[in-house]
Order: structure tokens, then C-alpha cells, then sequence
């Protein structure tokens, strides 16, 4: 019986292994993977409770390296709607919003200021709505000024994408994640379903995706990335800031 409740152990443990093989690669997955080899040496050695023990400390590093996306997929969405409101406030600055649109100007200033506090905290949840608030304080302003004043253009990626039926490839978070426009890498797939849980049907199977839906695409280090993707429009390649 002792035997058999190892064994059942080392599956289970195998089982959760095979679908951590899509997480983003950290200290954690890796440190499970060596766990994992360990505790299958150890059974083949007879040894069922040193194998049991290190498959139990391989299933805890899978956790804590999930806790590790879900973190830093909160830090790169952060870091992207800080970036924007940077460069949005740098704008209003340029267009003499600081002094003809004074009020918006002051309000979206303390915004980004206090979702620099809050990235510096780690808070990145409340980083990115303030970030939010400070590009909506400065909307109107720039739907104004925009006509009028030339400024340099950066690579613009899309910031939503909506799900398609193609049924020679049906579209889900690793296809996505491996469009161009998108990151260029299915194995970021992780980064868009931690963006987009409440969207989909099940939050805990990202499997469950459909047509129609819209989802959220976070900056990863600092693009600009606005608008709904255009089919009919040409996109750069994303490509991680070096």
C-alpha cells in the first residue's frame, strides 16, 4: 500500500510537470524540473519516501514559480501603462498643457507620480489605475491639441486583440502569443491568460477560449501598444527591448 501511495505520488506530480512545460522559464520551474529528475531516480531505487518527498517539493516550486507569472505578468502590465502615461504627460508638457490645461495637467502629474510610488511598492494593481487615470485626465487635451502639433512617431503595436474563428488554426493564448504583433513567442502565452482571466468562460482553464472575445495584450518592456488589431493593417514585429 506504502509503495502504491508513492507511486500515485510521482503520476500526480508527473501529470502537473507535463502542463508547467508552457510556463515562462524562472528559478523556481527550473529548481522543480531538478526536483522532478531527483525524485524519479529515487524511485527507481527503491527509495519511496525520499521519492514522495522530492516529488512534494517539485509540485511546491511549480507553485511558487505560477505565483512568479502571475507576479511579474502584474509588473510588465504595470510597467507598460507607466511608460504610456509617460510619454502621454510628456506630450501635454510639449503642448503647454501645464499651463493652458492647468487642472488636467496637475491632476495627471500626481497620477503618474503615484503610480511610480506604487510600482516601487511592488503594488503594481494600483501602479497601473493610476497610470490609467492620468492618461484619462489627459484625453481631451490631446483629442485637441493632436492636429495641430507634429511629434515623432513610435512603433505602434496593437493593445487588444479579438479572438477569431479560423478553423485551420484555431486561435488560443499560445497562437496568440506567437503572432508578430503580439510577442513573437507562444511561450508568453501565460502572460496573456493571467491578463485576460476574467474574460474567458472558466477562469481556471485557458483552454476555453472564443470567438469574439477581447483580449488584453500588457506591454512587455515598454512598447507602445494602443488600439484594436486591424487585420487589414501592417504591424512591426515585436521585439523585447535589449
Amino acid at each position: 500500500m506504502k509503495r502504491l501511495c508513492v507511486i500515485l505520488c510521482v503520476l500526480v506530480f508527473a501529470a502537473g510537470a507535463a502542463s508547467a512545460q508552457s510556463l515562462l522559464d524562472n528559478e523556481f520551474y527550473r529548481k522543480a524540473k531538478l526536483l522532478q529528475s531527483q525524485s524519479e531516480q529515487a524511485f527507481e531505487l527503491g527509495d519511496y519516501d525520499l521519492a514522495a518527498s522530492l516529488a512534494q517539493q517539485a509540485k511546491d516550486n511549480l507553485t511558487k514559480s505560477d505565483e512568479y507569472v502571475t507576479r511579474m505578468t502584474a509588473y510588465y502590465t504595470a510597467a507598460g501603462w507607466l511608460s504610456k502615461a509617460q510619454d502621454r504627460l510628456a506630450f501635454a508638457k510639449a503642448i503647454k498643457a501645464d499651463v493652458n490645461y492647468k487642472d488636467a495637467y496637475d491632476k495627471a502629474s500626481a497620477d503618474v507620480t503615484d503610480a511610480k510610488a506604487s510600482m516601487d511598492a511592488a503594488q503594481y494593481d494600483d501602479s497601473t489605475q493610476h497610470s490609467k487615470d492620468a492618461i484619462a485626465a489627459l484625453e481631451g487635451i490631446q483629442r485637441q491639441e493632436t492636429a495641430t502639433v507634429v511629434t515623432p512617431e513610435k512603433p505602434t503595436l496593437p493593445g487588444t486583440y479579438t479572438v477569431r474563428l479560423i478553423p485551420s488554426q484555431r486561435d488560443c493564448f499560445w497562437r496568440i502569443a506567437g503572432y508578430p504583433f503580439v510577442y513573437n513567442d507562444p511561450w508568453k502565452w501565460k502572460i496573456l491568460y493571467e491578463a485576460n482571466k476574467s474574460v474567458i468562460g472558466d477562469p481556471n482553464n485557458p483552454n476555453l477560449i472564443e470567438p469574439g472575445q477581447v483580449f488584453t495584450i500588457p506591454p512587455l518592456s515598454g512598447e507602445t501598444r494602443d488600439g484594436m488589431y486591424d487585420p487589414a493593417q501592417t504591424y512591426p514585429a515585436f521585439a523585447p527591448a535589449k
